[in-house]
């Protein structure tokens, strides 16, 4: 029962939204809707069954990440349009957009991190200042000077490409500490708290940045400048994770924990659904809150324990909220968007290097992208229509496909010229 339990959590959301009911008001076409979704249903069930006996196995053998199929899924299921509008999958988007937010916040244990100094917070904060700036800069003149389109839009865009391309993963340090036990504390480990920072920076500036083109109608005369989005945004998420730290109690049962945590997040992100927030950011704050609680090590074991079948969900989404572009803008914002991010990443690393025993070229290690990425371009599709937005979301679908792809065969190279790794380990040992 428990391995079926995030098959059964992935299902529970998609048979609520692909309804018979939504989908064929005639009683006649019933028949014809129970079949449709009962074909979905098999079409999740092949996709989570291939992947957790047959992907991740090859993962590992052959040094690749990919979350593509998952999306691919979300595409066909899209086309079938048997889920319905963006506004029936609005709910399931924002528990899961909440979920990770509310993950990678509780991964920022501050009294850990400050006990830990190393040179990780000098390598992210970098990292996101010359890759998210740059890439931002170079989208927002692509999208208004390259095809003419509106300024605002263009910002939008071009910051939320910088947002993305400025988040990491550590799915591939994960990958490669499976296979190489030996080098775990050693290079490793700065790659995975470098971009565990890296991420959360590019939470906030996501926050910063819906706050920035905020939109939505409000009760007051005058509407709210920036700087109030931006303290509003503060505000709910610490003052909701000082509230909720009561929620957790002291009962020591993960179903607990799991119940209290699934009512925290879905408030939180309701209340930053309303006010057209940053789901990512105000869980993101929620969790550095919680995670310096007397529960806050059981709560983030539940949260990292039950994180895969939300990070599937959110992939599904992913491929259900993409729109049709026009391919020759797209194929130059994918290839410009990929080639922009190393680009940028390089020379970030170089210039956080300097004076520092580091290597040089340890942008290698930090091509990844992963939930982070997807959750913040999901988000970009929840909020803000246009051309724009529609091409933005395709670039940077393409790059966390191609990017986990590719992130840990760069890895590899990296430990073996750093002398991390000297020798493989028995392939048979790993996919038996």
């Amino acid at each position: 029962m428990r391995r079926a339990l995030p098959l059964l959590i992935l299902l529970a959301p998609l048979l609520t939204l692909a309804s018979p009911d939504a989908h064929a008001p005639a009683a006649a076409e019933s028949g014809d809707s129970m079949i449709l979704l009962l074909s979905v249903l098999g079409l999740i069930s092949a996709a989570y069954l291939l992947t957790h006996f047959i992907v991740d196995r090859l993962q590992k053998w052959l040094l690749f990440v990919s979350g593509a199929e998952y999306i691919l899924l979300g595409l066909v299921l899209s086309q079938s349009q048997v889920l319905g509008e963006l506004s029936s999958l609005s709910s399931m988007i924002a528990l899961a957009a909440g979920w990770i937010g509310l993950l990678y916040g509780m991964e920022l244990d501050i009294r850990k991190m400050l006990s830990e100094i190393d040179y990780s917070t000098r390598m992210s904060v970098v990292d996101v200042l010359f890759t998210g700036g740059g890439v931002a800069v170079c989208g927002y003149l692509f999208f208004h000077h390259g095809l003419s389109l509106p300024a605002d839009e263009s910002a939008l865009a071009g910051g939320v490409l910088g947002c993305t391309a400025a988040a990491g993963s550590s799915s591939a340090v994960d990958l490669l500490i499976e296979r190489y036990r030996s080098a775990e504390n050693g290079l490793l480990a700065l790659l995975r708290r470098t971009a565990q920072l890296s991420d959360a920076l590019a939470i906030l500036a996501f926050g910063v940045l819906m706050c920035v083109f905020h939109q939505g109608e409000t009760l007051t005369e005058t509407p709210p400048a920036v700087s109030d989005w931006v303290l509003f945004t503060g505000l709910l998420g610490v003052g909701l994770g000082w509230l909720f730290a009561a929620f957790l109690g002291d009962d020591t049962s993960e179903n607990s924990r799991f119940l209290a945590l699934v009512g925290i997040i879905a408030f939180a992100s309701g209340a930053a659904f309303f006010l057209n927030l940053s789901i990512l950011t105000v869980n993101l704050l929620l969790g550095l809150v919680l995670i310096n609680t007397r529960q806050g090590r059981d709560a983030h074991a539940t949260l990292k324990n039950t994180a895969r079948p939300l990070s599937l969900i959110l992939l599904v989404c992913a491929g259900l909220l993409w729109a049709p572009v026009e391919p020759i803008p797209a194929l130059i914002a994918a290839g410009g968007y990929l080639s922009l991010r190393m680009v940028f990443k390089a020379l970030g690393c170089f210039i956080a290097s300097i004076g520092t025993p580091l290597r040089r070229d340890l942008f290698r290690g930090l091509m990844a992208q992963g939930h982070v990425a997807v959750a913040i371009a999901v988000s970009l599709r929840l909020f803000y229509d246009g051309e724009a937005a529609e091409l933005a979301y395709t670039a940077i679908l393409v790059s966390v496909v191609v990017n986990e792809l590719f992130a840990s065969r760069l890895l590899k190279g990296l430990l073996v010229d750093a002398g991390d790794v000297r020798q493989d380990i028995s392939l048979s040992r790993e996919v038996v």
